[in-house]
């Protein structure tokens, strides 16, 4: 849309090909097994996974964490960026410390790709409240690891967050709407679970395969179009 309007380009010129999962990594794995690993023993956890930047809207989750009906038994895991030198990690503890959950928030910096599905397991929901995203690849991520989430409904996430089917896009850059959505999705683990299964489904036809050949039809008609129109055939 911004091609066409922005620049003039027709519509008909213009392939939109998104970025794909490995769903071979990022899978449903065993919850309490993952959450062994991690040392984890409170009853709920909310992921967040990113670089640590304001742009992120980490500020919005960690204060819509505290508001959660039964905030004391849920562990936030913030996973990205460097948590003892970035400046911004060090005003989000400030932001969980004001908002009286600094110990329940968790900030583990930077974890390898290989470490991540362990992550994503051992979570109940993935929260992505991000002012602005380009795609938001590891929503994707999560839901390949059926984990509902919730996300911003910016950029990519609109494309494939179905809102009430795989997880919850919020219109709204506040913590209430998140803090609202948390707490249906970790009450009630049904619909967690029919969200997460959903959202697994979902990822099935998003694969780097699948990516990779839509890329090489868009390759393959401009050869064949650029040799009809050269040759006159």
């Amino acid at each position: 849309e911004d091609l066409s309007q922005l620049y003039n380009v027709s519509p008909n010129r213009v392939h939109v090909i998104p970025p794909g999962v490995d769903t071979d990594l990022f899978k449903p794995l065993d919850q309490r097994a993952a959450r062994k690993t991690l040392g984890i023993t409170e009853c709920k956890v909310v992921l967040s996974v990113g670089r640590i930047e304001p742009l992120k809207g980490i500020d919005i989750l960690i204060r819509a964490v505290a508001n959660l009906e039964n905030s004391s038994d849920t562990r936030l895991l913030i996973v990205g960026g460097d948590s003892s030198s970035d400046p911004e990690a060090r005003r989000l503890r400030g932001v969980a410390s004001a908002a009286g959950i600094d110990d329940e928030v968790t900030f583990t910096g930077k974890v390898s790709q290989s470490e991540l599905p362990t992550y994503y397991n051992a979570a109940d929901v993935f929260v992505l409240p991000s002012y602005y995203e380009s795609f938001g690849l590891v929503a994707l991520e999560a839901m390949a690891c059926g984990v509902p989430v919730i996300a911003s409904r910016v950029g990519g996430p609109r494309t494939f967050v179905r809102n009430g089917v795989t997880g919850y896009l919020i219109p709204w850059q506040c913590p209430e709407p998140y803090t609202q959505h948390m707490d249906v999705l970790m009450s009630n683990p049904n619909l967690r679970a029919s969200m997460g299964k959903a959202a697994r489904a979902k990822t099935a036809g998003m694969v780097w395969d699948s990516a990779s050949a839509k890329i090489s039809d868009v390759y393959e008609s401009l050869v064949t179009t650029t040799w009809h129109y050269a040759t006159g055939a």
